[in-house]
C-alpha cells in the first residue's frame, strides 16, 4: 500500500480516500497541512498501479482494505475522509461498521453516484479519451484554463490506473445507492463541495446535508470535483474546524 501519513502525538486519525481513477496524491495539501493537528493517512486503494491492480475491485473489496487498516494501526478515534468514490468507500464502511467510525467528511461526493453511459465505454474502449474527458469535467473552467501543470499531473497519475481498475471504479459508483440509510448516520459529518462541480453536483451535498443529522454543509467558491486541490486552503479551514469536535 502507498500512502502518504505523518505522525503526531495524537492518537487519533483521519484516514483520506481518494476516489475513481484516483490515488494518495489527491489529497497532498490536506496531508501536509493537517498533520500538525491529527495522525493522518492518505491511503491508495487496492488497484493503484497496474503492477498491483485486482483484476476487479468492489466495494467489498475497499471496505476490508480500510478495517485491515484499522485494526493494524488501532487508533484512539477515527475520522473518515472520502472524495467522490472514496465517499461512496466511507459510507460503506461506516454502515457496515458503525462502532468503528466517529467522523465522516464527505468530499465531491453523494448517496447517489450514477455514471454516465460514456463513461463505462470509453473505460474499456477509449483509455486516453476517457482520461481527457474526465479531467475536464473535474476542474472548474478557471482551473482548467489557468493552472495547466496541475491538469496534467492529475491526468498523469490517472494513466497510472489500469483501464479495467477504471471500469470497475465507475461501477463501483454507479451501483451505489444510499439514499435510504441516510438517517441512520448519528456521528458528526462535515460534507463539502465546490460550487462548479460538474460530476456530484450541489444537489448531491444538499441532499447529504438535509438528510445527515449532525451534518454540516461547506460550498467553496471557484472551485468544481477537485476541490481539494483547486481550493486547499479553504478545504483545509474547514477540516481543521471540524477537527476540533474530537
Amino acid at each position: 500500500m502507498k500512502s502518504r501519513m505523518f505522525m503526531t502525538r495524537s492518537n487519533n486519525v483521519l484516514i483520506l480516500v481518494h476516489g475513481a481513477m484516483g490515488s494518495h496524491r489527491a489529497w497532498h495539501y490536506q496531508v501536509e497541512k493537517l498533520s500538525t493537528k491529527i495522525k493522518v493517512i492518505a491511503v491508495d486503494l487496492p488497484g493503484d498501479s497496474k503492477a498491483e491492480a485486482p483484476k476487479a475491485p468492489k466495494m467489498d473489496t475497499y471496505v476490508t482494505f480500510l478495517d485491515e487498516l484499522l485494526n493494524e494501526i488501532k487508533p484512539n478515534k477515527v475520522i473518515l475522509g472520502g472524495q467522490s468514490m472514496g465517499g461512496a468507500v466511507i459510507l460503506s464502511y461506516s454502515f457496515q461498521y458503525p462502532d468503528k467510525v466517529d467522523g465522516l467528511i464527505l468530499v465531491g461526493t453523494g448517496a447517489r453516484l450514477r455514471v454516465l453511459p460514456a463513461i463505462l465505454e470509453l473505460s474499456q474502449s477509449n483509455y486516453p479519451e476517457l482520461i481527457r474527458m474526465v479531467g475536464k469535467a473535474a476542474f472548474h473552467k478557471r482551473t482548467y484554463e489557468n493552472n495547466k501543470p496541475l491538469i496534467a499531473e492529475v491526468a498523469k497519475n490517472m494513466a497510472l490506473i489500469s483501464p479495467q481498475v477504471a471500469y470497475h471504479n465507475w461501477k463501483i459508483c454507479n451501483e451505489f445507492d444510499v439514499m435510504e440509510r441516510l438517517g441512520e448516520i448519528q456521528i458528526p459529518t462535515l460534507i463539502i463541495c465546490g460550487d462548479e462541480d460538474k460530476l456530484t453536483p450541489i444537489k448531491y451535498s444538499k441532499y447529504l446535508n438535509e438528510h445527515i443529522k449532525n451534518s454540516s454543509l461547506y460550498v467553496i467558491e471557484g472551485a468544481g470535483h477537485m476541490v481539494m486541490l483547486e481550493q486547499p486552503d479553504a478545504v483545509n479551514e474547514a477540516i481543521e474546524k471540524f477537527l476540533e469536535r474530537f
